[in-house]
């Protein structure tokens, strides 16, 4: 067992460190990233707070609060697009028949899925993440106690793996429809404002749906309103059961792989 794990961690170190390497091969790419990704980040915190400035606070969330929400999201983000974007990538491996090379090995598919590609520019995407978050800390008032900081810790392992479950899922329709793309690009949104906004300005139906079905709620909005002691008229859990995070991101996740198993027995190669 001991040494299955080892041979599992060194292959995974070799993959990142051959990602990183042809990764650095474009660095103007890699100075493109750098500069678009801050912007993109950047505007969005600047909107919430004109939003906020020129009408009036988000079903009772000012601007402090909205930065904490915003930073949040943007952090399990960021860690998504480093250790997961290869999720995205299905389709298209697929189509080209290198998803056939997973197969060969004898090692598990999805480890190789995963581990093959590290994005070492999504990293990029984590430090305005980060910018915002602490920012947003700031201006709330944040305690960084020990038990604050271990469920801050978990919550974003949570918020990963629930939206990491989300595109493996979406990654194992391509097993049968051979292409995902415009799902993957809709679900890239839905998080996006899903994540961003209280889930109190949506209607009823859409916070059921974003609680219990696509439970995008737990990434950001339900930890954030427990670490802040927010109460709000519309639907919402108990503040004490916000923290759900990691157990409903453990639970997405262990779904998402039975889904992935049970796509992978109709998968048939595509490549030429």
């Amino acid at each position: 067992m001991v040494t299955t794990i080892r041979h599992y961690f060194s292959v995974a170190a070799c993959f990142a460190r051959l990602a990183v390497q042809r990764q650095l091969e474009y660095p103007l790419f890699l100075f493109s990233w750098l500069l678009m990704i801050p912007i993109q980040y950047f505007s969005g915190i600047w909107m919430l707070k004109i939003i906020v400035d020129r009408f009036q606070p988000l079903n009772g969330w000012d601007f402090p609060e909205l930065a904490f929400l915003y930073g949040l999201g943007l952090l399990s983000h960021g860690m998504l697009v480093v250790f997961f974007i290869n999720t995205w990538q299905i389709d298209n491996m697929v189509i080209q028949g290198t998803f056939d090379r997973l197969l060969l090995r004898p090692m598990s598919v999805f480890f190789q899925l995963v581990a093959s590609y590290v994005n070492f520019i999504g990293l990029i995407d984590c430090i305005p993440g980060l910018i915002i978050f602490l920012y947003g800390c700031q201006l709330v008032g944040f305690e960084w106690t020990l038990g604050n900081i271990i469920k801050l810790l978990l919550v974003l392992i949570g918020g990963v793996l629930i939206r990491a479950s989300l595109f493996i899922s979406l990654g194992t329709i391509a097993f049968w429809t051979k292409r995902n793309a415009s799902m993957v690009g809709f679900t890239l949104s839905m998080l996006e404002r899903g994540t961003m906004y209280p889930l109190g300005i949506y209607p009823y139906v859409l916070q059921v749906i974003f609680t219990f079905i696509i439970p995008i709620g737990f990434i950001s909005f339900y930890p954030a309103a427990e670490f802040l002691g927010k109460g709000s008229e519309s639907f919402q859990l108990p503040l004490n059961f916000a923290l759900a995070t990691p157990a409903v991101g453990l639970a997405c996740f262990m779904l998402s792989q039975w889904i992935f198993r049970r796509g992978m027995r109709s998968y048939e190669s595509a490549g030429s």
